[in-house]
């Protein structure tokens, strides 16, 4: 760290960063990079441990060195779509591997305040504001006084503005008004005033002093209003858009955003683009729970699909077809569809029509669900599969009609089982297999609600493959929950 970084009497001292961040801020220190935490830092602890985002002003000719540690690390880019992207900010993500939570540490070579939709003014005082740096518990942050002088700013171009108002945004949050408390509790009047007169001369003293007043907890609609307009007009030559079209795009974004009522959506893809991914185990792998922790991870932080292969979302056709077949004679009470796959029909004889209908069906659903993980995929989403259609797994996901006795007289079954064929030689790998293998012994005593036979056949599937043959990443599931969690959820962030 900079020898000039000062140390600052917080309570933050006593802070434990998660190891991620820990490592972070250990590569940037050995690395001599300059930089603070720039904002909210009254909810610094939040930040340290992943429950909020990292935001960091870095100094700009320490760039490279930044990017550099943190893809040592593991982190990767990622980035908005082009009509939300702010120059001289970037978004990084990395997985804690110990807990398997995702730090967001969003860049600022420049600092940039506004409108949550726009952030259209840059403020050119970013080299003056990390001198100021006091060093909180593990991390540098900004002095109070003028970190106090850009949070009124920020404040007021975020709330003030009456179209902020109309929109319901005219007032401070919560931690906003803790975060404004905590501030001028450390900060000293006359040094903020001083900050003021050297950084932002265009900005005046009655100016500030009414920005102070208009964010009070008091202040009228019409003083936030008028506090608005000023400052705005007064801060324009450092805006990057004029004021007239930063309202335009305000305006059309917020519609967007009513339009999908209010739901959060991720609008940041990563720069290594989609993945299609599945994970694949037998009963009592924990299997479906790993994918469900995978997906909740990461559909937080950028466009993110689970599918279950081995359940597909029945089409249109497959329930149409599955209904007239139900009321034919002789198949109203057909349950020979679900036998397994171990059955021996040279034995049993042909199953029946039904079964061959409902497999290519079945098939048919898995190689469309498929179809849309791949175009998900090669727009930028990471498709998490639940289960997946593999040579090597027989007994889960694959063709069943293709070796039944008696079709050689049954022509239209023998198109039938032709066809399911054809949908899964049309399923390519993914591009990334995860397996959890756990032994078959375990497997039944996780799941004795369930047939013994049939939980062992499908567990010793899976344990006798030869899975480094298919460059899978195998991982031991039948360690405690939790490792087998944070195993899965390091070797899909490696995989991305």
């Amino acid at each position: 760290m900079n020898d000039t970084t000062r140390s600052a009497p917080r309570s933050a001292t006593t802070m434990c960063p998660l190891g991620l961040i820990a490592g972070m801020l250990g590569a940037l220190e050995e690395a001599g990079v300059v930089y603070c935490h720039w904002k909210s830092n009254e909810a610094i602890e939040k930040s340290l441990v992943a429950d909020n985002d990292l935001d960091l002003l870095v100094s700009r000719r320490d760039a490279p060195a930044f990017s550099a540690a943190l893809h040592a690390l593991g982190f990767r880019v990622a980035r908005p779509s082009p009509d939300r992207m702010i120059p001289g900010m970037v978004d990084y993500l990395g997985l804690d591997a110990e807990t398997g939570r995702m730090v967001h540490v969003q860049a600022h070579y420049q600092l940039v305040l506004g409108d949550d939709m726009t952030k259209n003014f840059r403020i050119p005082l970013e080299e003056s504001y990390l001198e100021s740096r006091v060093l909180a518990g593990p991390i540098p942050v900004p002095s109070h006084d003028f970190e106090l002088l850009i949070f009124v700013l920020r404040m007021v171009v975020k709330h003030c503005p009456l179209d902020a108002q109309v929109s319901r945004k005219g007032r401070l949050t919560p931690s906003e008004r803790r975060e404004l408390a905590h501030l001028e509790a450390g900060a000293d009047p006359a040094i903020v005033e001083a900050l003021r007169a050297e950084h932002l001369p265009t900005v005046s003293a009655e100016l500030f002093a009414e920005c102070r007043r208009a964010i009070a907890d008091d202040a009228g609609r019409l003083t936030r209003a008028v506090a608005g307009r000023h400052l705005v007009k007064a801060l324009e030559p450092w805006a990057r858009s004029s004021l007239r079209t930063d309202l335009g795009r305000k305006l059309w974004r917020r519609w967007r955003r009513r339009r999908t009522d209010g739901a959060p959506r991720s609008r940041r893809v990563l720069d290594s683009g989609g993945l299609l991914l599945a994970v694949v185990g037998g009963d009592g792998s924990g299997k479906s729970s790993a994918v469900a922790a995978l997906g909740q991870t990461f559909s937080r932080h950028f466009p993110t699909h689970v599918v279950h292969m081995g359940k597909p979302v029945r089409s249109f056709r497959t329930r149409l077809v599955r209904a007239i077949l139900r009321r034919l004679p002789g198949t109203r009470n057909d349950s020979r569809t679900s036998l397994p796959a171990w059955t021996d029909f040279e034995t049993t004889g042909y199953p029946g029509f039904a079964f061959v209908v409902a497999h290519t069906l079945t098939a048919r659903d898995r190689y469309r669900a498929y179809q849309r993980a791949r175009r998900a995929a090669a727009r930028g989403t990471v498709v998490v599969c639940d289960r997946f259609p593999l040579d090597s797994i027989t007994l889960m996901d694959g063709p069943r009609c293709a070796h039944l006795p008696g079709l050689e007289r049954r022509p239209l079954a023998r198109r039938l089982a032709a066809a399911e064929a054809a949908y899964y030689r049309r399923i390519q790998p993914p591009d990334r297999l995860l397996v959890l293998r756990v032994d078959p012994t375990l497997a039944v005593a996780r799941r004795s609600e369930q047939d013994e036979d049939f939980v062992r056949r499908r567990a010793e599937e899976v344990w006798s493959v030869d899975w480094e043959a298919q460059e899978a990443e195998v991982i031991d599931a039948s360690q405690p929950h939790p490792a087998v969690l944070a195993d899965v959820h390091s070797a899909a962030w490696r995989a991305l």
